[in-house]
């Protein structure tokens, strides 16, 4: 049989059906199958990988905060324009390479810590100071994570703290840097302007209907609706079980009892005699007789001997408090000799005086949480294995939904990043980068297996596939409109401020003149500012920039403001550098913003060989369609 397979693996027929097999791959989008590459990453270096999904999740968590100068709250579309998305997205390039570095390395933060960072945060905490796992489920749905999430994000900053702390400790800065910093930071300059408003500008031409076309051709494929597929899934958590615990009154008090003295008591205090040696050798003989309890007088070699009470941070000595104050430490326990200065110390605890229980009502709540927690737990792990028997059998997603007690999700079709054609993004694709990036591999009316970690279980189908298209002229006509007509008013206002400057460079007029031909008034600085000036200076904070990047007194320059239909054309009226009696009192302020300076310049230039040494590979066009898709005017 395997002389025939040969025999035929050298004829044409086989060469043609492996040609045909190429084909048929490439048709269905495996264009590669002997390398691996990023596929449909952002970014990848070694075993990591940054998706469109983490991008946008990254995007939207920055967006919960950020509003415009207004106070009211930022869309995606603004967050491109403004250029924060390519601000996050360069920042996650910088993560990925430094944790791909850290999984090479072997240094990437532990579940221990993980675990210890988060039992340790107050945040977390009910009022008795313990951590509250309802508190913490609740803050984190709140701003956006699941407890997946929010530990895989834990993880990445603990790892990249440690790797950039690594990277900057024991900079000292030059004391010639901060002389020059010092100098920099102390100038002092005035300046006018005024406000150049587009409706103090002629009206533009009118939109031809051969504008419109034109500009449709010119802007197809940032017109083209992306493939989207619309998805089914089944998803199961622990906190669906968590209302099928059972327990009685006697099941909560018995497991407070268990846990009490761990969890529920303060420090206890405890009764010990110090007994204090000249010599390692004189207080090692004494230990038997000081275990008998011998008179302190008629041990050799004693310097000195008393009896003390207290809680353990009361003890001098941190080696011996932590045996005396011990979890097995007892009663009679003989602990040391531990060297203190000069002598060596023996202790002998006499009593343990428990410390104060919290009463079982104030925490009977959250015990109530911890036995439903386990038995969630127990019961998921037990779901688990019936999800995968149902599986087995070839049920279909509704099928084993109804055996399972859980509702199927069905979703309009999202594309890559996990957003409909409306803009809505359901949080549930966004809980798990493997459901979206598995949503793309299969084909209409395909299905994964079950996938997830973390005890998260998912199982989805791929319902129905849209293929990228771009809706025809007609539909779009108003909205291009509307787009060449705010391109033609900003080129307008734009050509104008550039004509005034020119002007006045030039000295064909002035800017008093300017303003008045404009129908408008010039404004000045009632004092001079310099580069940190604050929202409270005389000028918008939004000009400081502007004033401090023009190098001579009648220097012109035309800013954007924070209005859309407006632009200052400011002018330099004059610079104070600060004398050296002033650069040397403002030399030391400027010493921590010289090595803020350096240890940043030390990071780039560390995280560029990091980026040599995982070789970060990066998918552009990836991203440009990303902003494309979340901003059509891009």
């Amino acid at each position: 049989m395997l002389t025939l397979i040969r025999k035929m693996l050298r004829t044409r027929l086989a060469g043609l059906l492996f040609l045909l097999i190429i084909i048929a791959m490439g048709a269905w989008g495996v264009t590669d199958v002997f390398s691996g590459g990023i596929g449909n990453n952002l970014a990848s270096a070694g075993n990591t990988k940054f998706s469109e999904a983490e991008l946008d999740q990254e995007v939207e968590r920055e967006l919960r905060t950020a509003t415009d100068d207004r106070g009211r709250a930022l869309s995606k579309a603004q967050a491109v324009e403004q250029g924060m998305v390519d601000q996050i997205y360069q920042r996650e390039l910088f993560r990925t390479s430094l944790l791909a570095y850290a999984d090479k390395l072997g240094a990437t933060a532990t579940d221990e810590t993980i675990l210890d960072v988060i039992r340790n945060d107050t945040t977390f905490q009910n009022d008795t100071g313990t951590f509250d796992p309802d508190l913490y489920r609740s803050l984190l749905r709140a701003n956006g994570f699941t407890v997946p999430m929010f530990e895989r994000f834990l993880r990445r900053e603990l790892t990249i703290n440690l790797l950039t702390q690594s990277a900057q400790s024991g900079l000292q800065a030059p004391a010639s840097l901060n002389a020059l910093q010092a100098a920099f930071a102390g100038e002092l300059r005035q300046a006018s302007w005024f406000i150049l408003s587009r409706d103090a500008l002629p009206a533009p031409e009118p939109i031809s209907d051969e504008d419109v076309a034109t500009f449709y051709q010119e802007q197809q494929q940032a017109l083209t609706n992306p493939p989207r597929r619309a998805v089914s899934l089944i998803h199961l958590t622990v906190d669906d079980f968590l209302n099928q615990a059972e327990y009685t009154e006697d099941d909560l008090r018995a497991y407070y009892e268990a846990v009490k003295a761990q969890d529920y008591t303060g420090p206890d205090t405890r009764t010990w005699t110090e007994f204090v040696f000249a010599t390692e050798a004189e207080a090692r003989d004494a230990l038997g007789r000081i275990a008998g309890g011998a008179d302190p007088e008629s041990l050799t070699g004693l310097a000195n001997s008393a009896e003390r009470t207290g809680r353990q941070n009361s003890m001098s000595s941190e080696a011996l408090a932590e045996r005396v104050f011990g979890p097995t430490a007892q009663p009679g326990g003989i602990y040391g000799p531990v060297a203190t200065g000069n002598f060596f110390t023996v202790a002998r605890l006499e009593a343990i005086e428990p410390g104060e229980a919290v009463p079982f009502e104030m925490v009977r709540d959250e015990i109530i949480s911890a036995i439903s927690e386990e038995q969630a737990i127990g019961l998921y792990y037990d779901s688990i294995s019936q999800l995968d028997g149902l599986i087995g059998t070839g049920a279909d997603l509704e099928q084993i939904a109804a055996q399972m007690g859980t509702p199927v999700l069905s979703f309009a079709p999202v594309d890559r990043s996990g957003v409909t054609e409306t803009g809505f993004a359901p949080s549930v694709l966004r809980q798990n980068p493997d459901i979206l990036s598995r949503t793309f591999e299969l084909t209409e009316g395909g299905r994964t297996p079950r996938f997830g970690q973390d005890q998260s279980a998912y199982m989805l189908r791929v319902d129905r596939i849209v293929e990228a298209y771009t809706p025809p002229l007609e539909d779009l006509r108003d909205d291009l409109v509307k787009v060449l007509e705010r391109q033609r008013q900003a080129e307008a206002l734009g050509n104008a401020a550039q004509d005034i400057q020119a002007r006045i460079e030039t000295g064909e007029l002035t800017l008093e003149q300017a303003a008045a031909e404009y129908g408008t008034t010039v404004n000045s600085t009632t004092q001079a500012v310099t580069r940190r000036a604050s929202s409270g200076a005389s000028i918008p904070q939004s000009f400081v920039p502007g004033v401090f990047s023009l190098r001579q007194e009648g220097d012109v320059q035309a800013l954007p403001t924070e209005r859309q239909d407006e632009v200052a054309i400011l002018r330099l009226d004059s610079i104070d550098r600060p004398s050296a009696g002033e650069l040397q009192a403002l030399a030391p302020t400027a010493a921590p913003q010289v090595r803020q300076q350096l240890a940043n310049d030390l990071l780039e230039a560390y995280v560029a060989a990091i980026e040599s040494d995982v070789n970060l590979e990066v998918n552009p066009q990836a991203f440009q369609a990303y902003k494309a898709r979340v901003n059509p005017d891009t």
